[in-house]
């Protein structure tokens, strides 16, 4: 989200080992408009690093690598399996690897199955981590595009892949709410045989693929130069190839192996055509990609000269009304345009404090996937930015005192009252328990606040101890 003059002058708070390719010209080969991904936007009862993430993906591609030319599938019963589906010879169409996101799967957000996704390729076919992550979402965008269309499948991929695929999991939903048991990622492979892999790429540069990834504001510049990059490197590789067919045929036919000769002469022909086509490709996206560059620059100079004095308005609006919880939106007030929505809708107070670094809020709800924290909130994204290591009582009220805020915890089964910086790192915590939906009474003496057993504590500020004995 570009910066703007004036962005948050107007918020409004109160009420507020083999090496096998990967199909890549299949996965650029979807036809749409541009994906929009809807991601789990609140705090998380558990938190994985992004190396744990990854190494999901890894584990399931070690196990792949162990025997590639082989039919596996790789543990069923777990959050995470993949089938390696590897169909024989006389069958016409693509292998796969299908990444299945089973029941228990955990991942809510599409640059953490991403992430699973690129330790996957690293770990089972030798790619780098930049060709990995490129390839990851090439392999989610088109999976979402392909959701449930059992025919797009049925079309490109072998039968026994297809045997596989069931409509109302194929492919990969835009909301992650319906990822969970609902999910068969298919990673298009090419032809396996003795460790080689070819990749067909010719539709790369189709014009409803480039669209579709131009229809962003940023046209995906870097995503798009990245692919090149890879095209680059595999039209060198077929290059190659092509050189050492050449040279094996002239020794044949040298040795008198008339037929051995002929069948080299034309796989140095097929590597060659493969290289010149995959340059042709490159040199013509790079081209579209300069005059897109310029284009954004343009667009990026006018945006800015529009809007040097535009002010936006953030405020809380409401999403759930049952619950009472809410989410941020920012809008132009001139025309009421939403300028950026929030994917964290679950804002539990309709009062959140503004920071240098955002916003400071009570957010989630009690089930096994979210947790009630206290959350710092990204001032321009609109998403948490960071979130408490302590869980709050479901009732707790928010207040600011000083540069501290005050809410009520949960620890061990009962609730007491803490202080927080603004960074979210606990300061205090109150010796005694107290209920958990009380109200905090500021006073020149201390906090007023209601116990276990519904008794008025004084709480002194800041170390937060009973004053009454």
């Amino acid at each position: 989200m570009k910066k703007f003059a004036g962005f948050f002058a107007g918020i409004l708070i109160c009420t507020a080992a083999f090496a096998v390719d990967v199909n890549k010209d299949e996965l650029q080969s979807a036809q749409s408009d541009a994906v929009q991904f809807e991601n789990y936007g609140g705090p998380h009862a558990v938190i994985e690093t992004a190396d744990a993430i990854t190494g999901i993906g890894t584990n399931l591609g070690r196990q792949v690598a162990a025997d590639v030319e082989n039919p596996l599938s790789v543990e069923p019963y777990s959050k995470y399996s993949v089938n390696h589906v590897v169909g024989g010879d006389e069958e016409k169409g693509l292998d796969a690897d299908i990444l299945i996101l089973n029941s228990t799967a955990g991942v809510d957000h599409i640059n953490n199955l991403r992430r699973i996704i690129t330790g996957f390729l690293m770990a089972a076919y030798g790619y780098s981590r930049e060709d990995s992550e490129t390839l990851a979402v090439f392999i989610t965008v088109y999976n979402a595009v392909y959701r449930g269309q059992i025919p797009a499948f049925s079309s490109k991929y072998k039968a026994s892949v297809l045997t596989y695929l069931t409509e109302d999991s194929v492919g990969l939903s835009t909301n992650w709410e319906e990822w969970a048991g609902k999910t068969q990622i298919v990673i298009p492979l090419g032809a396996i045989a003795e460790g080689a892999a070819t990749v067909e790429t010719s539709e790369i540069s189709d014009d409803k693929v480039i669209e579709a990834l131009r229809s962003e504001d940023d046209k995906n510049v870097e995503i798009r130069e990245k692919m090149a990059d890879i095209k680059e490197k595999e039209a060198g590789d077929a290059s190659e190839k092509a050189k050492t067919a050449q040279k094996e045929a002239a020794q044949e036919k040298k040795d008198g192996k008339k037929a051995e000769a002929a069948e080299s002469a034309k796989e140095s022909e097929k590597q060659q055509k493969i290289a010149d086509k995959k340059n042709d490709e490159v040199k013509s996206e790079r081209e579209q990609i300069a005059k897109d560059k310029a284009e954004i620059k343009k667009e990026e100079l006018s945006k800015t000269n529009e809007t040097q004095n535009q002010k936006y308005l953030t405020s809380l609006f409401v999403v759930d009304e049952k619950n009472k919880l809410y989410s941020l939106m920012t809008v132009n007030p001139q025309s009421g345009e939403i300028v950026k929505k929030s994917s964290l809708k679950q804002i539990r107070e309709k009062t959140i404090y503004p920071v240098s670094e955002g916003f400071v809020a009570v957010c989630g709800v009690n089930d096994k996937h979210s947790a009630i924290k206290l959350c710092l909130v990204d001032e321009e994204t609109l998403e948490i930015k960071k979130e408490s290591e302590e869980t709050l009582s479901e009732n707790s009220p928010l207040l600011q005192h000083g540069e501290d805020f005050f809410v009520i915890v949960s620890d061990g089964g009962k609730n007491y009252l803490a202080s927080f910086d603004k960074n979210l790192v606990l300061k205090k915590k109150s010796d005694v328990a107290i209920n958990g939906a009380s109200p905090l009474n500021f006073y020149s003496e201390g906090i007023l606040v209601t116990n276990e057993k519904g008794q008025p504590v004084l709480l002194a500020v800041p170390n937060l101890n009973s004053v009454w004995q």
